[in-house]
């Protein structure tokens, strides 16, 4: 741990040294985005990969649609389930209200309006997945509601029953995993800093060097499914702006360095038309209530112009479970998990395993890739939509 330890406070030094135009005193092949060039560069493709599929239209509108399963499926659990067991009626005020948002947002943003991930009065999406949040909250899990408990330190709910935890995958389901990915950077004013800093400056170096790891792609894995082998990045342009400037368009920017070769970095960003340019977080300077934050150039590696012809294109690389399968290691994850985890009735299975429905009751049971998933339209739920069991156990 020792080691582990001093070898990241090196590392931070050498990003500071770059920051502030010094002659490095490590060899470049040590700095911090370069220490494991292979996975380096497929983190720099996945990343890259992951940012196009988060400010993507399909991609919301996909977890839009999953919010309204849930919605529905909370309303009955609030009106017919007993105390003890009904979530709270409380948190569909927030439900209602992520809903109109989503609307909202997705009608500029199938325009190439992208306004809605800023932190203002237009940023639609951005308020409809905080709104989202609070609408699922008290939907924890098992453990949760036994080891921290509700109000009070009480558990909120009597017994975890099965229809609970049905609830709970559908909030999974309607979970965004990489807004972080797009929102407008903010800057901390309650920690003495007016300059918002990017999500991604000097963080994914900094927790690669402090783990065990030869895969820079570790840290990628809590913004959802991304393909292990993502294509190339395209080639930067010539645009660059600095901190505290206007952007001029929306996409996709990475910091530039005097001592290091552009297009060699994986700290990518999704930035906003007509946002400021964001700072880096100081790599040394830590602080209790205090952040502090240098200034970045910022070069642009690909412009967003997407929808601006009011039509959305192909997306479905970013649903589809299928994308870059014949490249993925051979885990566990890889194995089961996929992409699509939300299947409508009447369509086949896109992967083996264990699926469930809330239109009909004890409705799980093993499907085989490509089999038809049933539809119930005489349920009084509503439409039939399959949703994959995380627990793919036969029990």
């Amino acid at each position: 741990m020792a080691q582990r330890f001093g070898i990241g406070m090196q590392i931070k030094r050498q990003i500071k040294n770059l920051f502030i135009d010094r002659q490095s005193p490590l060899p470049i092949k040590e700095w911090a985005f370069s220490i494991m060039p292979e996975g380096m560069e497929r983190g720099r493709r996945r990343l890259f990969w992951l940012l196009k599929k988060w400010s993507s239209y399909t991609v919301w509108e996909h977890h839009a649609n999953a919010f309204d399963v849930f919605v529905k499926a909370y309303e009955d659990a609030v009106a017919n389930w007993p105390a003890g067991e009904a979530p709270p009626e409380f948190n569909l005020h927030f439900a209602y209200e992520a809903q109109e948002l989503y609307a909202q947002g997705l009608a500029l943003l199938k325009q190439g309006n992208r306004t809605v991930w800023r932190d203002w009065e237009d940023g639609y999406l951005s308020k409809a997945e905080s709104a989202s949040f609070r609408a699922m909250e008290s939907i924890t899990s098992k453990e949760s509601n036994e080891l921290f408990g509700g109000e009070r330190g009480q558990p909120r709910y009597d017994d975890w029953t099965p229809r609970l935890e049905q609830l709970r995958l559908l909030k999974e389901q309607a979970s965004l995993a990489g807004v972080s990915l797009v929102r407008e950077p903010t800057a901390m004013k309650y920690y003495g800093n007016d300059k918002p800093p990017a999500f991604c400056g000097e963080y994914f170096s900094e927790m690669d060097a402090e783990i065990d790891s030869t895969d820079r792609t570790t840290g990628l894995l809590r913004f959802g499914y991304a393909p292990l082998n993502c294509p190339a990045t395209p080639e930067l342009s010539n645009i660059t702006v600095k901190s505290g400037e206007r952007l001029p368009c929306d996409g996709i920017w990475e910091p530039v360095f005097s001592n290091h070769p552009s297009g060699k970095t994986d700290a990518l960003n999704y930035f906003l038309k007509g946002a400021n340019a964001p700072w880096v977080r100081d790599p040394e300077r830590r602080a209790m209530h205090k952040e502090f934050v240098l200034p970045m150039t910022w070069q642009l590696v690909w412009e967003d112009r997407r929808y601006l012809d009011c039509q959305v294109p192909d997306e479905s690389e970013y649903l589809d479970s299928d994308f870059g399968q014949e490249n993925q290691e051979d885990t566990h994850a890889s194995r089961t998990q996929p992409s699509i985890t939300r299947v409508e009735g009447n369509h086949s299975c896109p992967q083996a395993g264990f699926w469930y429905t809330p239109a009909r009751q004890d409705s799980r049971r093993k499907y085989e890739r490509g089999e038809l998933m049933p539809d119930y339209p005489e349920s009084s739920y509503g439409a039939t939509i399959w949703y994959w069991d995380t627990d793919q156990t036969t029990q």
